[in-house]
C-alpha cells in the first residue's frame, strides 16, 4: 500500500512537501524513514522545543497524540505541521524530541541517523545501517527518558542562568511568579536571604494577624550604595525655613490656599500676634506623643462685631522638624507633623469644625517657623460658647528636638 506523508510550512520548504513510502505499519515507522533519509530533519526535531516549536500529526482530520504514533497507519495521508507551542485551538502539540524517543522505542532503532545525535553521550553507529539488539535496547531506554524530559520541558520550561564573568557574589536573580534567588556560585539557593526575598507578579501575598514567626515577602525595597570610608551626611539638605511646607504648599507673607486651608507665614517668631479678640495669655505647647484630644482654649463667637466666626485664626510655631534616615545619629531628613484642629460647642459637644493639616520640612531645634491659618467654623444659632482642641494624628520627627506650639487663638490676628 502506498502512503503519502505531507510536511507543511517550514518543514516542507526545507525537506520537501510530499514524501511517498510503501507498506508503512505506523506513523512511527513513517517518522523513522524521514529521520533516516534526512538526518538534519531529525536534528531539527531534537532541538525545536528550545525555540518554542512543537508539531501536530494529523490523519483523516484527527490529531494524533504520543500514544497514537504506534497504531496502524491506515490509508489516509499523514500531515505533519510545525506550530508555536502555546498556540490555542491547534489540537495536540507534540514535542519533537519526545517524538524521536517514541520512534526509537516503537520502531526498534533508527541506525546511524539517530545515534549521530547522541554521540556526545557515548553512542556510536552500528555496522550495517541499523542498530543491533543491544543498541536498540539502549536507544529504547533513551527514548523513554526523552519522552519524559521532552514533555516536561515543553509543559514547564525552567529559566536558564546566563554565563557570568564576575568576581563578586551575584544574588537576587528572579524568574517566574515565585522568583529564584541565586547563590554566589550562580546556582539556585533556597536559603532565606533577607531583603532579597522578593516575589514576582502573580505570587499570593499572605495577610498576617498578630506576630509573624516566619519571613515575609518584600514587595518593594530601596538600597543605596555608599562608600563606607566616607562619613555619612549630617543633613540630606541644608535645614532652613525655605524647606517648610503646609499641606505640600510653600507659604507666603499673604494668605494663600495651602491644600484647602487659607494660611500665611508669620515673620515675627518671638512675639504673639494680637487681634480684636485673643484667648491665649500664654503659649500652649502640644505634646506630640499624646494621640488624644488636647484642649487649647475656650472661645466665644457670633456673626457680627469682633468675634465674626469667618475671621477665626490660630497662630502656630514649629521647630526641630527633623527625622532620621535610619537609627538615631544617621543622616537627618525632613520631618513632619500631621494634626487636626477641632472646634466643639461646649454644652453638647457638637462638632462645628474639623480641619486636618500637615506641616513638614527640615529645620533645626532653634529654627522656629511661625504661620497663621484661617479656620472659619459653623456657628450654632443661639450658641456662643465653644472649645478649641488639637489632635496629633501622625509624626515623623525626633521628639527630643521637635516642638509644636500654639501661640495665639482669636479673631483678626495681626503681627505686633
Amino acid at each position: 500500500m502506498q502512503h503519502k506523508i505531507l510536511l507543511l510550512d517550514e518543514l516542507g520548504d526545507k525537506w520537501g512537501k510530499t514524501h511517498v513510502y510503501h507498506n508503512l505499519k505506523s506513523p512511527s515507522e513513517a517518522l523513522k524513514l524521514l529521520y533516516i533519509n534526512y538526518p538534519d530533519l531529525q536534528k531539527y526535531f531534537a532541538t525545536a522545543h528550545e525555540d518554542g516549536i512543537g508539531f501536530t500529526v494529523v490523519q483523516a482530520g484527527e490529531f494524533l497524540g504520543y500514544e497514537d504514533l504506534g497504531l496502524p497507519l491506515g490509508k489516509n495521508d499523514l500531515v505533519i505541521t510545525p506550530v508555536i507551542t502555546g498556540s490555542g485551538g491547534v489540537g495536540k502539540v507534540l514535542a519533537g524530541v519526545a517524538m524521536i524517543g517514541l520512534v526509537a522505542l516503537s520502531a526498534g532503532g533508527l541506525g546511524p541517523a539517530l545515534t549521530g545525535i547522541f554521540t556526545k553521550t557515548g553512542f556510536t553507529a552500528a555496522t550495517g545501517g541499523f542498530l543491533g539488539a543491544t543498541g536498540s535496547a539502549i536507544i529504547g531506554k533513551l527514548g523513554v527518558a526523552l519522552v519524559l524530559s521532552g514533555v516536561s520541558e515543553m509543559i514547564s520550561p525552567q529559566p536558564q542562568l546566563p554565563d557570568f564573568d564576575f568576581e563578586a557574589p551575584v544574588s537576587g536573580f528572579t524568574g517566574g511568579a515565585g522568583g529564584i534567588t541565586r547563590g554566589s556560585d550562580g546556582s539556585q539557593s533556597y536559603a532565606y536571604t533577607g531583603a532579597a526575598n522578593t516575589v514576582g507578579l502573580g505570587k499570593t501575598i499572605p495577610v498576617v494577624y498578630g506576630k509573624a514567626l516566619v519571613g515575609g515577602h518584600i514587595l518593594s525595597t530601596n538600597i543605596e550604595v555608599s562608600n563606607q570610608s566616607d562619613p555619612l551626611m549630617k543633613y540630606i539638605r541644608p535645614p532652613n525655613f525655605n524647606t517648610v511646607l503646609l499641606n505640600g504648599e510653600k507659604l507666603e507673607t499673604h494668605y494663600t490656599n495651602a491644600g484647602g486651608v487659607m494660611a500665611r507665614r508669620y515673620n515675627d517668631t518671638t512675639s504673639n500676634a494680637s487681634g480684636t479678640q485673643s484667648y491665649l495669655t500664654s503659649n500652649k505647647v502640644i505634646d506630640l506623643q499624646n494621640e488624644s484630644e488636647q484642649k487649647i482654649a475656650d472661645i466665644t463667637g457670633d456673626s457680627s462685631g469682633n468675634t465674626d466666626v469667618k475671621k477665626f485664626q490660630i497662630l502656630f510655631q514649629v521647630g526641630g522638624l527633623i527625622d532620621f534616615v535610619g537609627e538615631d545619629g544617621t543622616t537627618k531628613i525632613d520631618g513632619f507633623i500631621t494634626y487636626r484642629i477641632k472646634i466643639k460647642e461646649i454644652d453638647d459637644a457638637t462638632l462645628v469644625l474639623n480641619s486636618q493639616s500637615t506641616i513638614q520640612g527640615l529645620t533645626t531645634k532653634n529654627q522656629n517657623y511661625s504661620y497663621i491659618t484661617k479656620l472659619p467654623y459653623q456657628k450654632i444659632s443661639g450658641k456662643s460658647n465653644y472649645e478649641v482642641l488639637v489632635e496629633v494624628i501622625d509624626t515623623g520627627v525626633d521628639f527630643n528636638k521637635a516642638s509644636f506650639t500654639i501661640k495665639q487663638v482669636g479673631y483678626n490676628l495681626k503681627e505686633n
